[in-house]
């Protein structure tokens, strides 16, 4: 009989590191995730475990996962889950004002001068989303970088459930700010009717200005911790950090961190990261450029990059093969719950789109959200709806800027960047200032389901020649609103995107 070695006392065994010939019969033994997808596709605990892996991945990868909790968290996006909602049901969320009031003293009676509770109710709309992958018998037979198909699938919709959800996150507070009266923030910029110029960056003074307007309207801080004493309230200012870079030139953050944070690595100036300012929790969002076939960016840093040359991007960006624009302005995305509003601008809109060249060279163009929704589901800008900006009353400085594109010179090579802009060509991006309770998340029955369909001719072991696994889910969301109907816990910020290696000359 084999030997087998404990160790010695005092010196536990490693089970990753320890040789072959150390508990060998246990870490064969050990179950894994990934041995779990490889199992039997019609295995329940298989199903089970795929979408709790998925959900799971989906929220860790999701850059709102820390200012997500349930009821009473006090954190910005308060979650609930129904598990009696299904599809096209209703999630109702119940909000009561605080009272006033003079109260009684002494011995006078009260029952004659009791005030009353005043509730507001808020209904979410809870739909069913459905996504997947499919493949062919052939496909399933590779092993990629050791990875089985079901494998890989898990991957892919946990990443497009994280990305699908902060997306619509961002979107829907977005078009909520946009669409309700005394939640934006803009014109401060030194252009004319203070549009924002490229110089213009972030500044201390906004995110103070967007606390204020929180604060104004309504917003009630978000629980930041605190000592034993008391609780420190604060608020969230979520942004890319494109638009929160000029923030380090800022002569007053400069010198607050600089003498203020850690003197050692651990400085917000060296790794990264961003200081809290006015007790305003600033969290960035570093959005990647990846090589997924439809939009990229997010709402919040409307991008389309061009893995291919355009011939003439007057005429067409995009095609009709992805959602490629589906992150600018004048763009809808069907969201469950529809965020509690009417989400779609108004007609006639006029938007911007600036065009940055490999070679440096620019293109300002405009379009109307109508002409671009007249193009189908606006996953494409197409048909002619961009039209080339060449006035120099634009803000172009058209006589001195060398870089500009000759007036009927749309082409652009691949590796190109377009990016929104404002009418002076000033890329542009939003930030959000949040406090708690900001919006509601609704959850139905099922998230993060797995789903299957098979096709065509299948093998003695019952497999398809054609197979596809996907996820379904149950939700909605929307902002809250005050017994009002005020949104109270959010502001949208425009702000400057800083785009590299660009140089724009302005009026």
């Amino acid at each position: 009989m084999a030997t087998k070695n404990f160790g010695t006392p005092g010196s536990p065994i490693d089970p990753i590191t320890a040789d072959a010939s150390t508990n060998i019969d246990l870490r064969n033994k050990t179950t894994s995730y990934a041995s779990l997808l490889d199992g039997d596709s019609n295995s329940d605990l298989r199903s089970r475990m795929w979408s709790e892996l998925v959900s799971r991945d989906a929220r860790e990868q999701n850059v709102f996962a820390k200012f997500i909790g349930g009821e009473g968290s006090g954190k910005p996006i308060t979650e609930k889950r129904d598990l009696g909602a299904g599809g096209s049901d209703k999630v109702t969320f119940t909000t009561v004002a605080p009272i006033r009031g003079q109260g009684v003293r002494g011995e006078e009676i009260l029952k004659n001068a009791t005030d009353t509770l005043d509730f507001g109710t808020f209904s979410i709309e809870v739909d069913l989303v459905r996504h997947a992958v499919s493949w062919t018998q052939v496909l399933k037979l590779m092993r990629f970088t050791g990875k089985t198909i079901d494998q890989l699938s898990a991957e892919v919709m946990s990443e497009w459930m994280s990305r699908t959800e902060q997306d619509q996150i961002q979107y829907s507070l977005r078009q909520i700010c946009l669409n309700t009266g005394g939640n934006l923030i803009s014109g401060y910029g030194t252009g004319a009717n203070g549009d924002l110029k490229y110089v213009d960056g972030l500044s201390t003074d906004i995110i103070q200005e967007a606390k204020q307007a929180l604060i104004a309207n309504g917003g009630e801080p978000m629980s930041t911790g605190g000592d034993i004493n008391q609780e420190i309230p604060g608020y969230l200012f979520f942004a890319p950090d494109a638009c929160l870079r000029p923030l380090r030139s800022d002569p007053d953050y400069l010198e607050a961190i600089t003498q203020a944070d850690a003197r050692s690595d651990n400085n917000k100036l060296y790794n990264g990261s961003y200081a809290k300012w006015d007790n305003n929790i600033i969290a960035n969002h570093n959005v990647l450029i990846d090589t997924a076939r439809g939009r990229q960016g997010s709402p919040l840093l409307p991008t389309f990059y061009a893995y291919s040359a355009i011939a003439d991007a007057s005429t067409l960006i995009g095609d009709t093969n992805g959602d490629f624009m589906a992150n600018f302005r004048g763009a809808f995305i069907d969201i469950p719950g529809g965020g509690g509003v009417d989400l779609v601008e108004e007609a006639g809109t006029t938007y911007y789109i600036l065009g940055v060249d490999t070679d440096g060279t620019v293109a300002l163009y405009s379009y109307d959200a109508a002409a671009a929704a007249a193009a189908g589901d606006f996953s494409n800008i197409s048909g002619g709806t961009l039209a080339r900006v060449v006035n120099a009353n634009t803000g172009f400085d058209v006589a001195n800027m060398a870089n500009l594109k000759a007036d009927g010179a749309n082409s652009f090579s691949a590796g190109a960047l377009f990016v929104q802009a404002n009418a002076l060509g000033t890329p542009i991006g939003y930030a959000l200032a949040m406090g708690k309770d900001a919006m509601y998340y609704a959850k139905g029955k099922i998230y993060g389901e797995q789903i299957f369909h098979y096709d065509d001719f299948a093998n003695s072991g019952n497999e398809a020649h054609l197979s596809a696994v996907g996820v379904q889910s149950v939700y909605g969301m929307g902002a809250r609103k005050d017994t009002r109907g005020r949104v109270p816990s959010v502001q949208l910020v425009e702000v400057v995107r800083q785009v590299p290696g660009l140089s724009i000359t302005q009026a």
